[in-house]
């Protein structure tokens, strides 16, 4: 498309901004709404597939939906002459794999910032029924401000299809594709969990987990290659970051988290200390069937294998070699030794019975119930259970409703009948659950509070004072409380911070009447500067100040220019030229006539010119007509004076005229 160029009679093109295998994508001005707008027209390659015209305008339709702040809103969609474009918010900013190719590999906290952001959003879209299919760092944005934007919902759905087929189109998804997309499969919800955990993989590393030379190389290795571990690369990743790549980007997706929601969650409490010390994730082992003789059952106590001198006992199925025998001594043995086994049944069947109905009644701890302990204090309900004869085990949890310290619950539950000796388990409140607080001092306030509200504290807890300051306005300037690194519950913590109200502001004092040097001295005095702009006056004397720029009582800040206007006296006329445009019109004298004559009588003109450059007695110009002429002459008058213009015919004086220097002028 070109500069200029109008879409749908609304969108003006201003500039090419960017663009890729599939789409170019431009800066667009709409002209009814008066705001930048992203237009993505797609390459006409796919101009005359019916079939993937009609999913792109589905699946758009359906990306139109979708409302979060951070998706890229998607406006409109059309097509003009044969090319299809989408028209979406503009983002100032650029995209995640710029930003990640600028300052990778990100510190742990903002990559966790980064990737809540980006989960957010794929969570709202999974919870319309729209996957993505196509997550990589070149579909998100990240504008000025940190906020991160996806984009290409619908694209990335309308060529699903296709994509394994377009080799340009796959080079960049590749490495983010899920193994059951390499292999053919149909993507879900958990194929974006697994794009998520290998976009979090560059995040931390500046890297990507797998390479190769084609596209072919890198899917096989999403597809028989352990995720490397980010650990190797930065040591001081926690342990507890490192299990969400790990566990994210199992091969099997039945082993991955069963939603973004649920990966979501990890990212929030990864950095919490009841978390951040885990052990490694380690994805379970897939079993397989082992291989098992399986034993010929009959009615004999013992079977001989046909096929090989090998008795076989039909209680275990365990095969037992024995020495070649003949059929008559194998006879011989069943019926010496059969007695035996029944002796033995018997015995086994009696103390079987004494198990079961007499020893219990001896041996057996007896059945207890277990009391309630709930809301108890922990020492209090370790005691409780001491005296029911059970074995009370301490572990703790976080809780929105019992108080800390107190118990939560038990396993088995209250009321639950267990034997004496039982261990039962007493889960104790650590109260609702804390979280670091950051240190925030040097951030912008706006941003900083929406990145509050997003982690759970209340708008109105939120509090901020302002104070002059040479600081960009909105700076935090102190972090009031709580303190840096400080505990607290999020939704019951009140903030503070102290923010820059920029520079302190102040009224300016007149300066008209003042000479050039006094003025700059008081701006001076004021740490103002002085912009100097020199211009004539009929009234003010020279050098000194006419008027200035903000005018008097303005309320002005330290470090603001003010535009000084200085005399330079009275305005000193210059002569000014005219042009006087003048006919003389042709009268010969009759008598003069020769009517024998052809020719016409011919008239001599002067023309007298009077000003600065020429005198009223010397000939400015002469000539002859046969016919009425017109002339133009240039004169120069000096200011407060005129110039004169004389004009004579046949000595005649037929013109005599004096002319202003205003006229000029």
């Amino acid at each position: 498309m070109l500069k200029g160029q109008l879409l749908n009679e609304r969108y003006k093109i201003i500039k090419r901004i960017g663009g890729g295998g599939m789409a170019n994508v431009y800066l667009a001005r709409d002209i009814i709404l008066d705001r930048d707008v992203a237009v993505k027209a797609l390459r006409m390659e796919y101009a005359n597939d019916q079939e993937f015209i009609a999913r792109f305008d589905r699946e758009a339709q359906s990306a139109t939906s979708l409302a979060h702040p951070n998706i890229v809103n998607i406006y409109d969609i059309g097509e003009e002459d044969h090319m299809l474009y989408m028209v979406m918010e503009y983002v100032d900013g650029m995209t995640l794999k710029e930003y990640i190719q600028q300052y990778g590999p990100l510190s742990v906290p903002e990559t966790l910032d980064i990737m809540k952001q980006i989960t957010s959003a794929i969570n709202h879209a999974h919870a319309n029924n729209i996957i993505h299919r196509d997550i990589k760092p070149q579909n998100i944005l990240i504008n000025t401000y940190g906020q991160v934007k996806v984009t290409d919902f619908g694209i990335a759905i309308a060529l699903s299809a296709t994509t394994l087929t377009q080799t340009n189109s796959i080079l960049g998804s590749v490495h983010y594709l899920s193994p059951e997309q390499a292999r053919g499969g149909m993507a879900t919800k958990k194929s974006d969990v697994y794009s998520l955990g290998i976009v979090l993989f560059e995040l931390l590393t500046g890297r990507l987990p797998f390479s190769g030379h084609s596209p072919v190389s890198i899917a096989l290795k999403h597809l028989q290659s352990e995720t490397p571990s980010v650990r190797d690369v930065n040591p001081d990743i926690p342990q507890s970051v490192e299990n969400i790549v790990l566990k994210a980007t199992t091969k099997d997706p039945f082993h991955r988290y069963e939603t973004v929601d649920e990966m979501e969650n990890a990212l929030d409490r990864a950095l919490d200390p009841a978390y951040i010390n885990e052990e490694k994730y380690v994805a379970p082992s897939e079993v397989g069937e082992d291989t098992k003789a399986i034993p010929i059952i009959t009615d004999d106590p013992f079977y001989r294998d046909r096929d090989e001198d090998t008795i076989i006992h039909p209680a275990d199925g365990a095969m037992q070699a024995s020495q070649p025998i003949g059929k008559k001594k194998a006879k011989s043995k069943k019926k010496r030794k059969w007695p035996i086994f029944v002796t033995i049944l018997l015995a086994l069947l009696a103390a079987g019975i004494a198990a079961m109905f007499i020893i219990p009644g001896i041996l057996q701890p007896k059945d207890v119930e277990i009391p309630d302990v709930v809301e108890m204090a922990v020492n209090d309900a370790l005691d409780k259970l001491e005296e029911h004869q059970l074995i009370g085990e301490k572990k703790t949890m976080h809780s929105d409703d019992i108080e800390e310290g107190l118990v939560i619950k038990t396993n088995p539950e209250t009321g639950q009948t267990v034997k004496e000796g039982t261990t039962v388990t007493v889960y104790v409140s650590e109260g609702k659950k804390k979280q670091a607080f950051g240190d925030y001092v040097g951030e912008d306030y706006n941003q900083v509070k929406r990145i509050l509200m997003e982690s759970g504290y209340a708008e109105e807890n939120i509090i901020s004072y302002e104070k002059p300051s040479d600081k960009p306005n909105g700076q935090i300037i102190t972090q009031l409380q709580p303190d840096p690194d400080e505990m607290v519950v999020p939704e019951e913590t009140r903030v503070i911070f102290e923010i820059s109200g920029g520079p302190e502001s102040f009224s300016l004092n007149s300066l008209k009447g003042l000479t050039e040097a006094e003025a700059k001295e008081e701006l001076d005095d004021q740490n103002l500067k002085a912009n100097i702009i020199e211009e004539h006056s009929e009234d003010i004397p020279e050098g000194e100040v006419i008027r200035q720029d903000p005018k008097a009582n303005a309320d002005i800040e330290e470090g603001d220019s003010v535009d000084l206007y200085i005399s330079l006296g009275p305005d000193e006329k210059s002569p000014v030229s005219h042009k006087e445009t003048f006919t003389v019109s042709y009268h010969p004298d009759s008598s003069d006539e020769n009517e024998e004559e052809e020719e016409p009588v011919e008239q001599t003109v002067q023309i007298y010119i009077d000003d600065m450059e020429h005198d009223i007695a010397d000939v400015y110009e002469e000539d002859t007509i046969t016919e009425d002429t017109e002339y133009s002459v240039t004169v120069i008058i000096a200011p407060e004076s005129q110039a004169e213009l004389k004009v004579v015919r046949d000595g005649e004086t037929i013109i005599q005229k004096s002319i202003s220097y205003e006229e000029g002028e």
